[in-house]
């Protein structure tokens, strides 16, 4: 918004100048014409530098009660949802009941954290560091079978141990569970998802395939508030966020789909060396990240 007003203010004060230019060409030295000229840039410049600042100032004011509404409301939403999952664990009752509660629960603790990040990621840089992504995936793997179950969805993997990576471990809690979950979500009852982490000398890549609904337009996925299917609930926020992931850490990603048959999603993710985390430094210095 600012960026568009103040590319407004200087060319506006462009025009002004021109025009003063042109005057002065066509009228020689009149004297009052280059004084009203003069006279018309510095006011114009006066009053659009005072609209600009009052404009800033009002949506900073904006932006700092929005942002306190939407801390104040992840903080609410955030304490019910705990005590919950920890009551539910708590009741060592064991049915389809128990396992649904849990479900909607997880699903709902991942739909928050989206929202969380989704809103930090504006203001916060989150810390890289090495990270053992082999245990870290076995890990998100596990977290992910209750809401697998309640659709008697079987979860297979083959995961090569020891692989690290250089990424932040919220981001890339982002980017496994995105994925598993979208993988949960769009494959139906009795379904199979494969889920495979190998590697090359540069690469760990990291698959999730289901035997799903499929995809019609792989592109529209990524776009933030995009859904393939409406009625799966959901803001369309998990593909946009692992973009967002993918383009900052420099992964690859590919999606292969068969409408009706499943899909595979595919990433190529930077192994960790020391000229690899050198390089990655230096980039975000050079965006002003670091």
């Amino acid at each position: 918004m600012f960026k568009n007003l103040k590319l407004a203010f200087y060319g506006l004060f462009c025009i002004i100048i021109l025009q003063a230019c042109i005057v002065f060409q066509f009228f020689g030295f009149k004297f009052w014409l280059l004084v009203f000229e003069i006279s018309a840039i510095f006011l114009s410049a006066f009053l659009l530098k005072f609209i600009y600042n009052k404009t800033e100032i009002i949506y900073q004011e904006r932006e700092d009660i929005a942002k306190r509404f939407f801390n104040d409301c992840m903080h609410e939403l955030k304490t019910p949802l705990g005590v919950a999952m920890i009551n539910i664990e708590m009741l060592q009752i064991h049915n389809k009941y128990t396992h649904r509660i849990k479900s909607a629960l997880k699903q709902m603790k991942l739909t928050y954290e989206d929202v969380e990040y989704f809103i930090k990621n504006r203001h916060i840089n989150f810390k890289a560091k090495r990270m053992n992504i082999s245990k870290f995936l076995n890990d998100r793997i596990k977290f992910s079978h209750i809401m697998a179950n309640v659709k008697n969805i079987k979860i297979s993997s083959r995961i090569k141990p020891g692989l690290e990576i250089f990424i932040s471990e919220i981001e890339l809690t982002r980017l496994i569970d995105n994925t598993i979950n979208n993988a949960i979500k769009y494959t139906n009852e009795n379904g199979k998802i494969e889920i495979s982490l190998a590697n090359d000398e540069n690469f760990a890549k990291f698959c999730v395939k289901d035997n799903g609904i499929g995809i019609k337009d792989t592109k529209k996925i990524w776009k933030r508030y995009e859904r393939e299917n409406l009625s799966s609930g959901g803001f369309g926020l998990g593909l946009a966020i692992v973009k967002n992931i993918c383009d900052k850490y420099k992964i690859k990603k590919n999606v292969i789909s068969n409408f009706g048959a499943g899909s595979t999603f595919i990433y190529e993710i930077p192994l960790f060396k020391e000229k690899f985390l050198d390089k990655f430094e230096n980039d975000n210095q050079l965006f002003g990240k670091a």
